[in-house]
């Protein structure tokens, strides 16, 4: 006959952490003082926002829409690195601004919102891009 063992009596010692179940997916973090951040923020739905915004824009010829989507494809890419180039980024969105002012309105305004370091990379560029503008 085999032995259960009793979940009570269980001793892990100082320190250790014990999980039953299945903790796939999900982050586990030990320590005082911990920081973590999760960059899997999918910014995928939002660029297509911005994407469909560029193609129903009545003042761009077809030619100046694709390559509106390919900065922004470019600027998704990366935008989805764990660390943006920012002055990259910001060549991106000067190139866009040229095509039409419209788009970077947009993509801003869309990419404000998601939480994390995307929002944020985003907005320094959105500022300074503004301070360029008054200048």
């Amino acid at each position: 006959m085999a032995e259960k063992k009793n979940k009570r009596g269980l001793s892990a010692g100082d320190g250790s952490i014990v999980i039953g179940g299945n903790v796939q997916g999900s982050n586990i973090v030990m320590g005082n003082h911990n920081v973590v951040s999760n960059q899997s923020i999918n910014i995928a739905p939002l660029f297509q926002t911005v994407y469909d915004f560029v193609d129903a824009h009545p003042k761009l010829q077809a030619g100046k829409k694709e390559d509106a989507k390919e900065e922004l494809k470019e600027i998704q890419t990366a935008l989805e690195e764990p660390k943006p180039d920012e002055s990259f980024i910001a060549r991106r969105f000067r190139n866009l601004k040229r095509m039409s002012p419209e788009i970077v309105e947009v993509a801003f305004e869309t990419l404000k919102n998601p939480i994390g370091g995307v929002a944020e990379v985003v907005k320094r560029i959105a500022k300074k891009m503004a301070e360029e503008a008054n200048t």
